[in-house]
């Protein structure tokens, strides 16, 4: 039986022209990929509760598979995917021009205009056969659907553009404008009770289930997605002297569909210099310092990244909604909640760096330490319902300050006719802290743990709080009977039983890693490339729920599946699991991420078409070297919550090979 697999088609179509002695420039591309993707995977959280010990194939069995029913955290999972389907189609066509046009009387000025429009498509299906867990379990025969969307975006930007040079003196004045809109649409239908499965879903009217009796058995949906704009008009200048000291200033007047009126535009700047010390006079008789470079910079940017369905105002069927008279009735209304005082977030930036290149550019890198602080965070909140017709709503609901370095150093090691060396590390390391809180807002609570059980959010960030701290009771060992053990909010040592108090929960660990580390290499031999690229993550926590609720044997869930090395790492425990730091492990780890070869072999002698081939083979995700017992380390640590490694949403590691060859024309 086949699980998940997915088959790519692509191709791309480049035409440059150059057309009335020089004035007009002509640039235009077309992409189109296709993908089929077949979705059919295990129910990985049951799959990991299963008892290893049932049986999963019966040959007295018409479908081939024991079907295991009566409980829902134990059922045969394999034989579940194989009754069924669950497949679609994704399609990509995206064509784009650029216009160039020199103004030749004028030297050094020109306009560009560019125009790109992306069209994507998915059609999905899926069907559950009749032998399913959930239809047998249901009394069902079958379950089918069929979904299609189509989401269109188109991007222009125009602007002129005017080089000159006066001297010493050097200028790059961009004036312009630029658009962007995105839309879309969708319908499904769904149906139920077939009399046979070998149709599936190709015949969806033959289920019995009917329409307007008030189940989901049957459902037939369409929408059409709110139309997104955002609008710009920008001017940025560049200026050099004697390409020593660096200018540069920009301004963006924003506008965007997001907000409401009053809300919808902004002005964001950003002014920064340069000073390339290693061309001063005093520097000439330095020669083994290549190039040295100071950089600063001040920003303001503006955010708007989040559905633009909150900002319009949407009709659906099945909400509460009031009445003249003051009453809430179930009925056509407003689908979602709008704030006419949303406004765009702004981050603020200040920027130091430094680079560098010594010994005839044979060692180079650069440092930066940046300071960022975010104003009028948008989030979402909750709100009351009634007055409100869905319980949250986006808010600005305070500010936010980011701190950090990065630091590369890179170094071409060989340099001959045949071979060359290179290789290049990039550290970086970034600190974040919830600073204001706006209105009635204590707190920020992110987060889940698996079921069952109810343990509270593990994420919980208060005014002041660093971000990526985990929100959890913290381990103080073990009683006579192998219960645990936590200190409440006194610091005394209480049994988890009696913490119940939420006060008792504190900020434990970090799921941002102290370091980022990236390495290349990159070797060459006469035709033949070599490169490694690989990553680490250093000195982070990661939360371990495979054995927050598969490794426990001595208080397991009756029929759950254990760990292999649940008695020997957890034996002595006989506490119920809860919200604990017991399961924060460090997650540091060192992965060789991919490693090409290649080939290049010159055809210019063999024909006047094709120039060179390029013969390569990739290994991607190659190997990870930690001691972090769960099954990946390498969680998200973007945004408000991250860090949980669950057991119920894991995946397994694929280790692609790809083959390929690369013309140039």
């Amino acid at each position: 039986m086949k699980f998940e697999d997915r088959t790519d088609y692509a191709g791309r179509m480049n035409a440059k022209f150059k057309l009335f002695d020089g004035w007009l420039d002509i640039d235009a591309r077309a992409d189109y990929r296709q993908a089929f993707r077949n979705k059919r995977s295990l129910d990985m959280e049951k799959t990991f509760r299963n008892n290893p010990t049932r049986a999963v194939y019966d040959p007295e069995n018409e479908t081939g598979y024991n079907i295991w029913t009566g409980d829902n955290n134990q059922r045969n999972t394999i034989a579940d995917a194989a009754h069924n389907t669950d497949d679609g189609l994704d399609k990509w066509f995206r064509p784009d021009v650029s216009f160039k046009l020199n103004i030749l009387p004028v030297p050094g000025l020109s306009y560009q205009q560019t125009i790109a429009y992306e069209l994507r498509q998915w059609e999905g299906h899926t069907y559950r056969g009749k032998n399913h867990t959930d239809e047998i379990s249901a009394g069902r025969t079958g379950t089918a659907s069929i979904e299609f969307s189509k989401t269109e975006n188109l991007n222009t930007e125009g602007y002129f553009t005017y080089v000159k040079e006066v001297g010493d003196h050097y200028f790059n004045a961009v004036a312009g404008y630029s658009y962007f809109e995105e839309n879309g649409e969708s319908f499904s239908m769904k149906n139920r009770n077939f009399t046979s499965d070998l149709v599936g879903y190709w015949d969806i009217g033959a289920g019995t289930a009917q329409l307007g009796t008030g189940s989901s058995d049957a459902e037939m949906k369409s929408k059409k997605n709110i139309t997104e704009r955002l609008m710009a008009y920008f001017a940025r200048l560049n200026y050099s002297y004697k390409d020593r000291y660096m200018a540069t200033a920009t301004i963006r007047h924003e506008g965007s569909s997001k907000f409401a009126k009053g809300n919808q535009w902004g002005t964001f700047w950003a002014l920064s210099g340069g000073w390339r010390i290693s061309e001063e006079n005093f520097m000439k008789d330095i020669s083994w310092i290549s190039e040295l470079k100071l950089r600063v910079g001040y920003g303001v940017t503006g955010n708007n990244g989040f559905d633009a369905k909150y900002a319009a105002t949407m009709y659906g069927k099945d909400v509460y909604w009031i009445m003249p008279d003051g009453t809430w009735a179930y009925t056509y209304g407003k689908a979602e909640n709008i704030n006419p005082d949303l406004k765009w977030e702004e981050k603020t930036e200040w920027n130091f760096g430094l680079d560098y290149s010594f010994f005839n550019n044979r060692l180079y890198g650069k440092v930066d330490i940046y300071r960022r602080k975010v104003n009028d965070l948008i989030y979402s909140v909750n709100v009351p319902n009634p007055p409100y017709t869905k319980t949250s709503m986006h808010q600005n609901i305070g500010n936010m300050e980011n701190k950090g370095w990065e630091f590369e150093i890179g170094a071409d090691i060989v340099r001959t006719k045949d071979w060359s060396y290179s290789t290049s590390i990039n550290m970086s390391h970034n600190k974040s802290k919830l600073t204001h809180l706006d209105g009635n807002q204590s707190y920020i609570a992110k987060g889940s743990f698996p079921s069952p059980g109810s343990y509270g959010n593990p994420i919980r960030i208060y005014e002041g709080n660093t971000i990526g701290s985990f929100f959890l009771y913290k381990y103080a060992g073990l009683d006579e009977d192998g219960k645990f053990l936590v200190y409440n909010a006194e610091d005394e040592i209480i049994p988890i039983e009696d913490a119940h108090n939420v006060n008792d929960k504190r900020q434990v660990g970090n799921y941002n890693p102290k370091v980022i580390l990236g390495w290349t290499q990159n070797l060459r031999y006469k035709n033949f490339d070599l490169g490694i690229t690989c990553v680490s993550w250093l000195k982070f926590d990661v939360y371990n729920t495979f054995d927050m609720f598969l490794g426990l044997p001595n208080t397991a869930d009756p029929g759950f599946n254990m760990l292999k090395n649940a008695q020997k790492k957890h034996g002595h425990i006989y506490s119920n699991r809860d919200a604990i730091d017991y399961f924060l492990e460090d997650g540091s780890f060192f992965k060789i991420q991919n490693i090409n070869l290649g080939y290049t072999q010159s055809l210019k002698k063999y024909n006047k078409y094709i120039e060179s081939a390029r013969l390569y083979m990739t290994i991607n995700n190659v190997a990870k070297f930690t001691k972090y017992s769960g099954s990946n380390p390498e969680q998200s640590i973007v945004g408000l919550e991250g860090g949980i490694d669950y057991f119920n949403k894991v995946y397994p590691q694929v280790r692609t090979y790809t083959f390929g060859v690369q013309l140039n024309f």
